[in-house]
């Protein structure tokens, strides 16, 4: 048994290999003086693991305990393993040998809380010669320090003269800033909210702020704003979209395909078996029909508006290009080039040290800002804060004097508080390009806040109201 490590690979971690005193059997342990993928182990191990069955046919080489090691550090087990189980092949239908020689591997991974990483039912293994059938025996697992990590489990690669299909296992570090939980702006308790909201007083700006007094002060007042709206919100959850097709008749039979397996295991009986054979080829063959039929209905749908959105479900989603610029190695230095291309570096503006009131500008009347969201798509996306155009128009039709607080004193100072300037950036990729290794090759779509395009709006009637004149 042999193992293949990069060059470049070598150059940043060690590499050690460990034999476990077995033939079959070769684990690698990476380790670096830096934490490793972004995590905070400093060590990572790859168990690649082969099974070889014993002259009855019966047995596998090598225990489960030694295969499945119950480590603290993030671990990866993988290797034809010659074993067929329910839980990787589900359609398959199993001899009584295959399911209580397969069993004490899988409860020994439970045991030490690994998970497997096959997705159900993807063959790995398409025999050149005989009338064996595909299966599903070169399997990985991974343990809980190592899940988060996972990016991807694939079996795209060209076939080689085996008759294994190469698969490729994709790390990433973990997102450094977790996603909150996404709100359903729609399900706002206003009924709750309409009371509260009368009764908000904003407290009111200095006359005579200096820039970071006004900082502060606008951002404690919307923060305080933006909570409560949070806080009666709720969380959002899988549409019906995501499961098109799904109808109870299929709720009904994923309640008893476990039931009928949890039962055959438990009695062990010959009709007990066939019952929870019988559930469960029932189910998958019950959802692979329901695909089929959501599938034809909606083609016959198709209409001219719908083409390519039909087109898009039968070729599906182009891998997402991303820019990989000489001497970017790292997520952070990536984001520098970005940054530095589409918003190069310029002076930074000196405001004054004291703001002074504008005796020529107009007071704010709740008019204007209601005009302004009336502006204001409600399908537009939000910005940093989530919060979308309507909500911004049901609080207003609630209390007009709200946002006419919180807006007035900018416009009477004539300044744009740091905090209405955060803003999410979406790197997109631009089409046709022979080349995307630049940063040119790539368009940014910046989404603010939705409280700060209104100011933006209010702003922009006022100049035009002034260029009339």
């Amino acid at each position: 048994m042999a193992a293949y490590v990069h060059m470049s690979f070598l150059s940043n971690y060690t590499v050690l290999p460990r034999f476990k005193g077995v033939d079959d059997v070769l684990a690698l342990d990476i380790s670096s003086n830096e934490p490793v993928f972004g995590t905070a182990f400093h060590s990572f191990r790859v168990i690649n693991a082969y099974s070889t069955n014993t002259a009855n046919n019966r047995v596998h080489s090598g225990s489960p305990e030694v295969r499945f090691p119950d480590l603290g550090f993030p671990l990866l087990v993988l290797g034809d393993l010659k074993i067929h189980n329910p839980l990787s092949d589900p359609l398959r239908h199993f001899s009584h040998r295959e399911i209580s020689s397969s069993t004490p591997y899988f409860e020994k991974a439970a045991e030490s809380g690994l998970a497997l990483l096959n997705p159900p039912g993807e063959y790995t293994r398409f025999p050149l010669v005989g009338n064996a059938r595909p299966s599903v025996i070169d399997l990985a697992f991974a343990n809980p320090p190592l899940l988060p990590l996972m990016k991807s489990w694939e079996a795209s690669l060209h076939s080689t003269v085996s008759d294994h299909i190469p698969i490729t296992i994709t790390l990433a570090a973990p997102s450094l800033n977790q996603q909150p939980p996404r709100l359903h702006w729609a399900d706002t308790d206003w009924e709750t909210l309409d009371p509260i909201f009368k009764g908000i007083k904003v407290p009111a700006a200095l006359t005579w702020p200096i820039p970071p007094q006004l900082d502060e002060w606008m951002s404690e007042s919307l923060n305080c704003l933006v909570a409560l709206l949070k806080e009666h919100t709720a969380v959002s959850r899988p549409s019906h979209h995501s499961k098109p097709g799904w109808t109870p008749h299929l709720s009904i039979l994923r309640r008893e395909y476990p039931k009928t397996a949890r039962a055959a295991r438990k009695h062990d009986s010959l009709h007990m078996r066939e019952v929870a054979g019988t559930s469960k080829a029932g189910y998958f063959k019950a959802i692979k029909a329901a695909k089929n039929k959501h599938w034809s209905s909606f083609l016959l749908a198709a209409n001219p508006q719908s083409l390519w959105t039909t087109k898009r479900f039968a070729y599906g989603r182009a891998q997402p290009r991303f820019p990989s610029p000489p001497g970017a190695e790292t997520i952070l230095q990536m984001n520098n080039v970005l940054l530095e291309h589409f918003f190069p570096s310029k002076e930074p503006f000196s405001p004054p040290p004291r703001l002074r009131p504008n005796k020529s500008a107009p007071p704010l009347t709740p008019d204007e800002i209601a005009a302004a969201l009336s502006k204001c798509s409600p399908t537009s996306a939000p910005g940093p804060d989530g919060i979308p155009y309507f909500t911004w128009k049901q609080g207003n039709q609630i209390n007009r004097s709200i946002l006419v607080h919180i807006l007035a004193p900018l416009v009477l100072l004539g300044y744009h508080p740091a905090s209405l300037k955060s803003s999410n950036g979406v790197v997109l990729d631009k089409p046709g390009k022979p080349s995307y290794k630049s940063a040119s090759s790539f368009r940014i779509i910046v989404l603010i806040r939705t409280i700060s395009k209104v100011l933006e709006r209010i702003i922009a009637a006022c100049l035009l109201a002034a260029a009339r004149l």
